[in-house]
């Protein structure tokens, strides 16, 4: 449902029209997420079923025009981005990264999920064959 409110996009100043849905993944976490509707195909859904804008912002390297969204992939190049356009995924998300620790409104950081523990509680467990 909407909300009629909006946030500012802190990379370019747009608004982006704030939604309440409850198609999040249990396991995702809490808080507000930022829908990626040409790169995601639950977003997609999500999109088309309300009429929202559904923008390329990742292509294909090598791709001149635009393909066929979802895109699925992290790998790509990034379009409709700006000044990252023509980035790869991993240069634009160290550059995106430094912008935001810079202009103070996030930082990178790293999120250990309760699924990560238990694996490595196993692998604590073994002990090499003799």
């Amino acid at each position: 449902m909407p909300t009629g409110h909006f946030a500012i996009n802190p990379y370019n100043g747009q608004r982006i029209p704030i939604w309440v849905a409850n198609y999040i993944l249990a396991d995702y976490g809490t808080g507000a997420i930022m829908s990626v509707p040409g790169h995601d195909e639950r977003d997609f859904e999500f999109a088309k079923k309300y009429n929202l804008p559904i923008i390329e912002v990742i292509r294909p390297a090598g791709e001149d025009t635009p393909v066929a969204l979802p895109f699925l992939s992290e790998d790509g190049i990034l379009v409709n981005s700006g000044e990252y356009d023509a980035l790869t995924c991993t240069e634009a998300q160290a550059q995106l990264q430094r912008a935001a620790t810079r202009q103070g409104f996030g930082e990178a950081t790293v999120t250990y999920r309760l699924k990560d523990w238990g694996v490595s509680r196993q692998r604590y467990g073994e002990r090499p064959s003799q």
